[in-house]
């Protein structure tokens, strides 16, 4: 999936669908109003026939409204505008991606700059945004001999103001890195030991130190960690057939003498057994 920042009026935006936010009680922000004006009072004149109220998640399809270049506009209702959370924000973006990946568009163009969400700035409410659509695009078929059809949907817009710009155009960058380590690890654990054992886990952090500058990736074998003395984590290991490991990725990335960040996880790569009896 594609983001693209663009600081265009959405009332003359050529696009697929146009994405337009809607309060409570069909309340119309700045943006959605001049759309509105745009198109000849096209968006009152469909808000009046009751479809949607403009509870959060409420979704409208719109076709060919006159005097807009987008062929369909997408109302997504979210609630009351003084009460949006992060929870809020995800049910919202979820609910207007599920609307729009099923359509034939090419491309969509979120109009959401008038949003407000607590405790979030333009980069943090666009960062959330882009995290969960770029999410709910994942697809894991490795396996399957049919493939999914490949969606039409290809680029996403992310309209905004031209002072908010450098802002939502970081955030979009830094949301499309997260979505990309979340699907990363997403795959991993949707392999099956057989394929994703601690030598493929270790073999991919290998090529991730290659492809990523600053990098630095460790692998402990089994000697290594038979002379360091870490009898306990052998002890567990020689239980498969599949040797153990340690890998240590090295991230060297900061400022000189900033503090460094230390992760410590472990990776289950067999199925343990009793997971769903362990309380939340």
């Amino acid at each position: 999936m594609e983001f693209v920042v663009k600081s265009a009026k959405a009332s003359t935006l050529k696009t697929a669908t146009l994405v337009l936010p809607l309060g409570d009680d069909c309340l119309l922000g700045s943006v959605a109003q001049s759309v509105d004006s745009a198109s000849g009072g096209a968006l009152s004149t469909a808000l009046k026939r009751g479809d949607i109220q403009g509870k959060a998640g409420q979704t409208l399809l719109l076709h060919g409204l006159p005097g807009l270049k987008a062929e369909r506009v997408l109302l997504v209702g979210i609630g009351k505008v003084d009460e949006l959370d992060n929870r809020q924000w995800r049910k919202i973006a979820n609910a207007a991606l599920a609307a729009i990946k099923g359509l034939g568009g090419a491309d969509a163009a979120f109009a959401m700059q008038d949003v407000q969400i607590k405790g979030r700035d333009n980069y943090g409410r666009t960062r959330l945004l882009v995290e969960i659509l770029a999410d709910g695009q994942y697809v894991f078929d490795r396996f399957k001999s049919k493939k999914a059809d490949p969606r039409a949907l290809q680029k996403i817009v992310l309209l905004c103001d031209k002072s908010e710009q450098p802002d939502v155009e970081r955030a979009t960058r830094q949301a499309s890195a997260i979505a990309s380590g979340m699907a990363f690890t997403r795959d991993l654990g949707n392999l099956p030991p057989n394929v994703c054992h601690p030598t493929y886990i270790a073999e991919q952090a290998k090529q991730m130190s290659k492809a990523y500058k600053g990098l630095k990736v460790d692998v402990l074998d089994e000697k290594k960690l038979r002379d360091l003395g870490a009898g306990a984590f052998l002890a567990v290991s020689q239980g498969s057939d599949q040797p153990g490991c340690i890998i240590v990725m090295q991230y060297n990335g900061g400022k000189k003498g900033e503090q460094p960040y230390a992760l410590v996880g472990k990776g289950i790569t067999f199925d343990t057994g009793g997971i769903s009896l362990k309380p939340g």
